[in-house]
């Protein structure tokens, strides 16, 4: 590019020489006027021709800059929901070998489990805090109750018994409540989350695991202070 001004430059310091008689019906000094004029206007092309080539270069490496930070973003989110779902699956395992080594269940293990179950939902609903009770839905007696730190909202068990049958997620104000899918001689689990992220609770699959803890709890219950019967051990 810049030999291509040079070359420009010298022509046009050259025009007198080059131009020593009329050119057609124009004489001689307004042809080098001519000629140095279009010598001038051709290296300003090329000068706004060599910018408008630098913009768009300067465009397509802004517009690769981008591309390459959304990827970059989309990959760091991607490893983040990967260690995630990672992180999930650890706390179901832990949960579920909790539950099947019998020989180690007693009373300060069943605690341990209550608590990891809360703790576990604390941390799926990215959560202010988690209630784990265990309610007689006929004498609406609390059998167990088991809370994380944090600040909690009020649900009366009569409003927890209320829940229909087919009814396992309600929203109450400031707080969500997810019922286990069934009873077990009429003591049902419910998880009160307050102060949860709402995009953790729109995850279906968030939800799903919620119910899965509430029913191992009372299965974790009936397992440790029921007898065959049904009684209480």
């Amino acid at each position: 590019m810049y030999w291509i001004f040079l070359l420009i430059f010298i022509i046009a310091v050259l025009i007198p020489d080059i131009i020593r008689h009329p050119i057609f019906f124009l004489d001689e000094e307004r042809a080098e006027e001519i000629a140095i004029f279009l010598l001038g206007a051709i290296a300003f092309l090329v000068f706004i021709k060599n910018e408008l080539l630098l913009l768009f270069h300067k465009k397509e490496k802004e517009r690769d800059q981008k591309k390459i930070d959304q990827t970059v973003k989309d990959l760091v989110e991607s490893y983040s929901y990967i260690g995630e779902v990672n992180r999930k699956m650890d706390i179901i395992m832990n949960i579920a070998l909790g539950l099947a080594d019998r020989s180690m269940l007693n009373k300060k293990k069943e605690k341990e489990i209550y608590e990891s179950i809360a703790n576990a939902a604390n941390f799926l609903m990215k959560s202010e805090s988690v209630t784990l009770r265990l309610v007689d839905i006929e004498s609406l007696r609390v059998k167990k109750e088991i809370r994380t730190n944090g600040k909690h909202q009020v649900v009366k068990n009569e409003e927890l018994s209320a829940m229909r049958e087919e009814t396992v997620v309600k929203k109450g104000q400031n707080c969500i409540i997810i019922a286990s899918s069934r009873n077990i001689n009429n003591i049902k689990g419910y998880l009160i989350i307050s102060g949860y992220n709402e995009r953790e609770q729109s995850n279906p699959k968030n939800i799903e695991i919620l119910k899965v803890f509430a029913s191992q709890a009372i299965f974790l219950y009936s397992y440790v202070n029921l007898d065959g019967n049904g009684k209480e051990c």
